[in-house]
């Protein structure tokens, strides 16, 4: 049986513009818009074949096209059938889970139970780095 393996959007497989986040969050077609990580889209693809992988993402509450910009983002970078393992929410603890890959400790992932890689510190700088320790 494979582990589970939860990963965030924001940061993790798409680009944080963190500098115009705040405004641009409301903006039709942000989301959308967002490139990935490097590295980001291949990495997905080699973790789906050794876990089962979820991906978590907290929406703009207040922009509902948020909500469907971030599916279609999933579907467009990681293909039709990982849209279908996107979740969003604003509580990440409440998923069980081995492992999750984010780049903050916010929504719930400072309380998550397994083991939370914190991408883009420490040792696990880039995907390069997350690949080699899971893998």
């Amino acid at each position: 049986m494979k582990k589970t393996l939860l990963i965030d959007m924001d940061g993790v497989l798409a680009e944080n513009d963190a500098k115009n986040f705040k405004s641009r969050k409301y903006d039709i077609g942000y989301f959308i818009n967002k490139k990935p990580i490097p590295g980001a889209v291949e990495a997905f693809q080699k973790l789906t074949d050794k876990f089962d992988c979820h991906i978590v993402s907290t929406p703009v509450w207040g922009n509902p096209n948020c909500w469907s910009e971030k599916r279609l983002w999933v579907e467009k970078h990681l293909g039709s059938n990982a849209y279908k393992k996107l979740t969003l929410t604003h509580n990440k603890q409440q998923f069980k889970g081995d492992f999750i890959i984010d780049d903050t400790e916010n929504y719930g992932v400072g309380d998550f139970e397994g083991e939370h890689i914190h991408f883009g510190q420490g040792e696990f700088k880039n995907w390069e780095s997350v690949l080699s320790y899971l893998l």
